[in-house]
């Protein structure tokens, strides 16, 4: 059973100033902020009633919903091709040969948003295992290059949609 609660107006500043140090751009107001803490899911928050952010590791990554709702233009990104979208979707990692453009700038480590190429629907968040000046100056040209954290139908995607 997860615990929920709404966080106390300086908790809410004190995170807001946390986030917004990560994403200067994210689209949200943070008026109302829930926490819920699943044993097996993990740590997620509720932001304006979208389900916004999931705590990984030490930082917390945009989850699909908030991307899909409110764009996604405001994290760095990459287009991989349609034929890598079946794997990622059954958690594969993403790998360098796939990706078709990098977008934003981001280092070892940060949250990066995974786009397909026909529709630019984002569908995988991943944590980067290469800097984006190494994908651009084609310095890595195989091997995994990110690694899948949440992806459509995914154990944290279901819990969300239950929300």
């Amino acid at each position: 059973m997860p615990r929920r609660w709404f966080l106390s107006k300086k908790d809410v500043k004190v995170l807001k100033k946390s986030i917004t140090q990560q994403y200067p751009s994210i689209p949200l107001e943070f008026k109302r902020v829930e926490k819920i803490v699943d044993r097996d899911v993990g740590v997620i928050l509720v932001v304006d009633n979208i389900p916004s952010l999931y705590l990984y590791g030490d930082k917390y990554y945009p989850l699909l919903t908030l991307l899909l709702m409110k764009g996604y233009e405001w994290i760095p990104y990459v287009v991989v091709d349609m034929g890598a979208v079946k794997p990622l979707l059954r958690g594969a990692d993403v790998m360098a040969p796939g990706i078709r453009g990098v977008y934003g700038e981001f280092s070892i480590g940060d949250p990066v948003v995974v786009v397909e190429e026909k529709y630019r629907k984002p569908f995988v968040v991943a944590k980067a295992l290469v800097s984006a000046s190494e994908l651009r100056a084609m310095v890595v040209r195989k091997g995994r290059v990110l690694e899948n954290i949440h992806r459509i139908g995914d154990r944290l995607w279901k819990f969300v949609k239950k929300l």
